[in-house]
């Protein structure tokens, strides 16, 4: 028995990147400033997640909401289907 692949919904995944984006544009911070906030080993890391390249966890955007001083329902505030 094979292991299912993961699942990844890119469009979904640039939408809610793109919100992040929006609100840290917002308020003026950079993503340097994210990353360092994030207390990222990797900056490249936070980067591939605000680009929607990389597919990344609820605790993940449990951390953007908390570095961006948003409710985490506002990361996801976004025209869906």
């Amino acid at each position: 028995m094979g292991r299912k692949p993961n699942y990844k919904n890119e469009e979904f995944i640039k939408k809610v990147s793109a919100r992040i984006l929006e609100i840290a544009k917002e308020k003026d911070i950079v993503q340097d400033k994210i990353a360092e906030l994030f207390h990222a080993d990797d900056n490249r890391q936070i980067g591939r997640v605000l680009r929607g390249e990389t597919n990344y966890g609820i605790s993940e955007l449990e951390r953007f909401a908390k570095v961006l001083k948003v409710h985490p329902r506002e990361l996801l505030d976004f025209e869906w289907e």
